[in-house]
């Protein structure tokens, strides 16, 4: 059997660059990342380990199962009578020398299982070390890079303080006096609006109180054509249609 492969070595080249406030993260990520892929490596190591211990013993029963047949065919040849003393003695020697072999396989598979599954756990409880300790290393260097840059951001801005207060009144006065601007030109925008809003209400009232009158007088002048169009009516007497009806009455009375 092929000899087990060796792990990947997990010291890797662990230096960071700085970043604002820490560590660059990618960095910091992408080495998190290569130690987890060098875990399922050693896990995968380990369950390669583990198959091939798995068909080892799979190949030592097949083997077991052989040389019990063997066995039983041998001794039936034993205790055949009719075989020949000289061929007893080598059927022994025979069965010696396969279970000697087996024995041999045996040991050599329980010791390769062995020997690779001890490789698998040490490198992966050297792996799960490493990378503890690197994490913990990254931490307490991102602390005191964090406090670092704490303490100067806290002096600049004790040294800037005062600059960052005139600023700030000389930024506070300029947003109030556009605001009074502002609210300025809306106050005037707004009496504009109200003295065009009341004139247009002015002259609307004006034309409405010119349409009512126009009615008045339509309806003045439609009343008096209507009553002077009864009047004519009523001189004219009555309509010819009422003469014609009564003429042919006089006509079916006798002579």
């Amino acid at each position: 059997m092929a000899e087990a492969e060796a792990p990947p070595n997990p010291n890797r080249n662990s230096a960071f660059a700085t970043a604002f406030r820490g560590y660059d993260q990618a960095q910091v990520d992408e080495y998190v990342k290569k130690l987890s892929d060098e875990l399922v490596a050693a896990a995968k190591h380990r369950d390669e380990a583990s198959a091939s211990v798995a068909e080892l013993t799979k190949a030592l029963s097949y083997a077991q199962t052989e040389l019990a047949d063997a066995k039983a065919a041998l001794t039936r040849m034993v205790e055949d009578p009719a075989g020949p003393a000289a061929m007893t003695e080598r059927v022994k020697t025979m069965m010696q020398l396969a279970e000697d072999e087996i024995a041999e396989l045996r040991a050599k598979a329980e010791q390769e299982a062995a020997a690779t599954r001890e490789a698998a756990d040490s490198y992966a409880d050297k792996t799960r070390q490493k990378a503890q300790e690197e994490a913990e290393r990254l931490a307490e260097e991102a602390k005191q890079r964090r406090d670092a840059l704490d303490k100067e951001a806290e002096e600049r801005r004790t040294t800037q303080a005062r600059e960052t207060e005139e600023e700030l009144a000389a930024k506070r006065a300029e947003a109030e006096q556009a605001a009074e601007e502002l609210r300025r030109e809306a106050e005037q925008r707004a009496d504009t609006m109200i003295a065009e809003a009341e004139r247009k209400l002015a002259d609307a009232e004006q034309k409405r109180t010119e349409a009512l009158e126009l009615r008045e007088k339509v309806a003045d002048r439609l009343a008096a054509s209507h009553i002077a169009l009864r009047e004519a009516i009523d001189r004219l007497g009555p309509e010819p249609e009422s003469e014609l009806e009564q003429e042919p009455e006089s006509e079916k009375q006798p002579a």
